[in-house]
């Protein structure tokens, strides 16, 4: 290992099980562990704050119950710019607006994007969650929710006392300063009192179905004893590619004051530094630390760069890695990495059997946790299992390794003017046009070779498009599957040992995985596995969702929903399962199957409260099922239906009880 820092940082998109080590002087310090902060029960100012009002200061007697709690005070935003992290323009990083003035249409491009709100400072027009007297509960923890003269507060119990002492059962209010994410969903962050140290609302918001729910119901996780603050989080690892140039300066443990060139992902973050460039284009001289040739402009375009350089442009924040590197310089002036550089000479990027993982491996103090966060990240046989990593992905796949293919082949980061796309479609995946169907594949092979005669599949069917053989929906997170970037072709051998769900069937749900074995032999001679008989006569569908592992539970919760899926395999009986998946131990598998439920006709699943009771979840179950029962369904073997609308629950109850119960966290 090339580095006395460690930090496994699987920490893109709001993470919910990345793992955060910190290896400072040979001591291991899990980060992800909310820091406990001893007699802390009033805001610690740090020497350039403003003094807080008393009711601010100090902590309120014990409440068990939000509703006895006071009104927080008006206070003013600018006063709250003290308690958490700061934007800093240094190092030559002038933030976004610099931008503007020559790129207009660039900015308002990245204006636009989901980048841009990566992270934001709160105000009333940012916060997509209901602040308006709010009142939620979780495990027996109350919170309280109020907005106050534009500043949005949390009321709980105190955050940092520790467990069984006085200060534990102390009511306080919290002000929201930060939130993440703005595509699906939406967290957020309040100051503990520690310099700039931050932690988090137990709870996010949805944008989807406006409502907030648990962040143990929004990640794919163990069901949770009690509610997280996860205290430090966001300074030491969600900064780092929830923002632009991080830098956690951590001053002591758990105590940090964090600075960024700006929050999101801004144009620097792909570019690099803009001074220099300033500098150059009006003939003046640069300020800045960054190298520059006065002979060129020092700005960097990721689409001139090779297919290498600018997919590592993307993969700083879109892989599985590692900084290196002298940790106490990367605490204070960020990892370094600066668009256009290899990003192995700054980090490492794992792969699951990689030399580098097996000698990690070899640290008895860590192998443990490494193959807790392995299984959270990759399939058996190295294949990524979780969205947000897609250069890692993308690294095993032959197009990349032995073609040009690259982050810039199918996406772009600036909308193009002959893109009629309403900016929000295209800001959801950031596809370029040509690449929303085949003809990003057929940039590079033959549209000819791989016509139906190699598919097999009506030319316009779901079955003839590249991405659904290739790309399946095999990666996971933030509540729904992402198509692999690691580009495969179907082989039923291969997926069944890395318990993985297999193209085929994700279209097919009603198919067993003898008919896909049958198929793949007919047409490409793809050796057989050997089947058992629940196998050979069960759909594979049903299969995942009722026995598998958490992740593909999941993700056969998702493919029901989907509507390519659909229109193969019909919408008349995922019914039947799904409401099996409403009683899920996983939250989120609950939270995917009643998104899925509402995709079918005839459903009244609106009524169904995924984290409701299980009295009142089991009543609105049985409502659903009556309907069901009443329309006239076709025998399907496969589907445990047979004539008359007779289902052989009796079965159906003996694969639940064969579920892959191992606990799962995924690094999402």
């Amino acid at each position: 290992m090339n580095s006395s820092v460690i930090l496994f940082s699987l920490c893109v998109g709001l993470v919910g099980g990345g793992l955060v080590w910190w290896v400072k002087r040979s001591v291991v310090i899990a980060m992800l562990v909310p820091v406990v902060v001893v007699g802390v029960v009033a805001m610690a100012l740090p020497p350039s704050a403003e003094p807080l009002t008393r009711q601010q200061q100090t902590v309120e007697p014990p409440r068990q119950q939000p509703d006895a709690s006071p009104k927080p005070e008006p206070t003013p935003k600018a006063q709250l710019t003290a308690f958490r992290p700061i934007e800093v323009a240094d190092r030559g990083y002038v933030a976004s607006d610099a931008c503007l003035e020559c790129h207009p249409n660039n900015h308002a491009t990245w204006f636009a994007s989901y980048h841009r709100t990566m992270t934001q400072v709160v105000q009333p027009d940012t916060v997509l969650g209901d602040f308006n007297d709010v009142k939620l509960s979780h495990n027996g923890q109350e919170f309280h929710l109020r907005e106050v003269d534009g500043v949005c507060w949390a009321g709980m119990l105190e955050p940092t006392a520790i467990e069984g002492t006085p200060e534990a059962s102390q009511w306080v209010n919290r002000p929201i300063v930060m939130s993440t994410g703005s595509h699906h969903m939406q967290a957020y962050w309040f100051p503990i009192g520690l310099r700039r140290t931050l932690g988090i609302l137990p709870f996010v918001f949805l944008k989807e179905t406006e409502e907030w729910i648990p962040r143990s119901a929004a990640f794919l996780q163990p069901p949770e004893d009690k509610a997280s603050h996860e205290i430090g989080r966001w300074n030491s690892g969600c900064s780092k590619c929830h923002s632009t140039h991080a830098q956690a300066r951590e001053m002591s443990f758990g105590e940090f004051d964090t600075r960024t060139a700006e929050f999101g992902i801004s144009c620097e973050a792909c570019h690099g530094p803009g001074e220099p460039h300033i500098a150059f284009h009006r003939g003046t001289t640069s300020g800045s630390k960054v190298a520059a040739d006065d002979s060129r402009d020092p700005i960097v375009n990721p689409d001139n760069l090779s297919h290498v350089r600018s997919s590592q442009v993307c993969g700083q924040c879109h892989s599985v890695l590692t900084l290196k590197g002298d940790p106490d310089k990367i605490n204070v002036e960020g990892h370094g990495f600066l668009p256009g550089e290899d990003l192995r000479e700054s980090h490492d990027i794992w792969q699951l059997h990689s030399p580098e993982m097996q000698e990690l491996l070899q640290n008895e103090e860590l192998r443990d946790r490494v193959i807790r966060t392995n299984r959270g990240t990759f399939y058996a046989d190295g294949v990524l299992r979780v969205a947000g990593r897609e250069y890692t992905s993308m690294e095993q796949s032959a197009c990349f390794l032995n073609g040009e293919m690259g982050c810039m082949s199918c996406h772009q980061l600036h909308q193009s003017s002959d893109d009629d796309r309403p900016s929000e479609e295209w800001a959801n995946d950031q596809l370029k046009p040509m690449a929303l169907g085949n003809d990003a594949c057929t940039q590079c092979h033959d549209a000819q070779q791989y016509a139906s005669s190699h598919t097999h599949h009506a030319a316009d069917s779901a079955g003839s498009s590249c991405y659904n053989c290739h790309m399946p929906h095999t990666a996971y997170g933030l509540l729904k599957s992402i198509r692999n970037h690691t580009i495969t072709s179907p082989d039923l051998k291969l997926e069944l040992a890395a318990d993985r769900p297999n193209a085929c069937n994700q279209c097919h749900l009603d198919k067993t995985l003898q008919w896909t074995a049958k198929h793949l032999d007919e047409w490409y001679s793809i050796e057989p596995p050997k089947l058992d008989a629940q196998q050979s006569e069960t759909a594979a569908s049903v299969l995942w969702l009722l026995k598998g592992n958490a992740a593909n539970r999941a993700m056969a919760a998702w493919v029901m929903g989907w509507s390519d899926a659909q229109a193969v395999s019909g919408d008349d009986w995922q019914t039947l399962y799904l409401t099996r998946a409403m009683d899920d131990p996983y939250l989120a598998v609950r939270m995917i199957a009643r998104r899925s439920l509402q995709s079918l006709p005839h459903d009244v699943s609106q009524e169904l409260d995924p984290l409701g009771s299980d009295t009142e979840r089991q009543k609105a179950i049985q409502s659903i099922l009556q309907l069901w029962k009443e329309r006239i369904h076709p025998a399907r073997p496969a589907l445990m239906i047979g004539s008359d609308n007779q289902v052989d629950h009796e079965k159906i109850d003996a694969i639940i009880r064969q579920r892959d119960n191992t606990p799962m966290k995924l690094a999402e």
